[in-house]
């Protein structure tokens, strides 16, 4: 049995493109999701081209997505009373069996736990990143190196990545399942241009929204210094924790849209002038398109595109300013070596008769 494991709209986006492979072969697959992002993750499944998830392990808190760490506490007890209930019947299963999960959140983690409680293996998609630091991004990197030590199987997209995984069952997969994602999208898309010009803003992470002097520095400076108005995308989080500040803003100048499905937010920032982000997987996906980036973190776990039209922020204001000034000198043509990630992962499952 292969089992997916997610809780965000980002680990399912990345994970489709593994699932939908899997289906068109005719290996069965169930999907655990925990909603850690209750109020988004399952609207965008149909969009995603997934079935229903086979079990919802937990919902959030009281169906709203997390926000703090009470709420963290909740819905890990949630979680555990789902794996209580269930972990006499699946410890009972023959065969093998295999929990896959994704990247750097707190679902991650629960998952590849899961999978060493109920005596199944589990599989890391997108393994072996990381920034250099364990405080940042606080708490993403910290759930990588946990999942680095749990997994069974490690999917590494490049050699940096492999080479953190030193004596572990490491794949190589030639980049993140995110290209997949992304080409897909990209190939069943029209051209819905309009003309206009724009930035697109989207900051989620904890460490940036728990950081109110540097919001405010950040959003100042890229209301007065771009020479673009900006869409800035926010998830539930966001706008919980930005309320105050959201306001604020010039709405001549800043229009804030509620994140949207996948095939949208491609179209988007594939038609923008810029990009302003905490996401890595937007950094990947930007550096596909060759849209002008700037990554405003401390430190980046990812390479794709550094040097090349990304940008590291570090959080200095001033690299940021430099940046929305002259963003037109890192555009770069798109980038597609034609290497499908997801497709490699599907391969050594099915080999290794996690499908049987």
């Amino acid at each position: 049995m292969i089992v997916f494991c997610y809780g965000t709209t980002a680990e399912a986006i990345k994970l489709a493109p593994v699932m939908r492979r899997l289906e068109q072969r005719g290996v069965p697959f169930q999907q655990w999701v925990t909603l850690q992002q209750a109020d988004t993750v399952l609207d965008a499944l149909p969009g995603l081209g997934v079935p229903d998830p086979d079990h919802v392990l937990a919902v959030g808190r009281g169906g709203r997505p997390l926000r703090g760490p009470l709420d963290v506490v909740v819905w890990l007890g949630q979680i555990g009373r789902w794996a209580l209930r269930n972990r006499r019947t699946l410890r009972g299963r023959r065969g093998r069996d295999v929990v896959v999960v994704h990247g750097d959140t707190m679902t991650s983690v629960v998952g590849a736990l899961l999978a060493r409680s109920m005596r199944m293996d589990s599989a890391h998609v997108e393994a072996g990143l990381r920034s250099g630091s364990w405080r940042h991004p606080f708490p993403e990197e910290l759930d990588r190196r946990i999942v680095g030590r749990l997994a069974t199987v490690h999917y590494a997209p490049t050699e940096v990545a492999a080479g953190h995984l030193a004596g572990r069952d490491v794949v190589m997969t030639g980049g993140n399942t995110v290209i997949d994602a992304v080409r897909d999208r990209v190939r069943g898309a029209s051209d819905a241009g309009t003309g206009e010009t724009y930035g697109v803003v989207l900051l989620h992470r904890f460490e940036f929204l728990g950081n109110g002097s540097l919001v405010r520095q950040t959003l100042q400076t890229i209301v007065t210094e771009s020479r673009s108005p900006v869409v800035m995308v926010v998830d539930d989080l966001a706008r919980h924790s930005l309320g105050a500040v959201l306001p604020t803003l010039p709405p001549d100048r800043v229009r804030v849209v509620d994140k949207m499905p996948h095939a949208s937010f491609t179209q988007l920032i594939a038609g923008a002038d810029f990009i302003v982000t905490d996401s890595g997987g937007v950094q990947e996906e930007a550096a596909m398109l060759g849209v002008p980036t700037l990554v405003h973190r401390r430190a980046t776990e990812r390479g794709e595109g550094l040097g090349v039209n990304v940008l590291l922020s570090g959080w200095d204001m001033g690299v940021l300013r430099e940046f929305l000034g002259d963003v037109e000198s890192l555009r770069t043509v798109p980038q597609d070596d034609g290497v499908s990630p997801s497709q490699i992962v599907v391969e050594d499952l099915v080999r290794r008769g996690y499908g049987d």
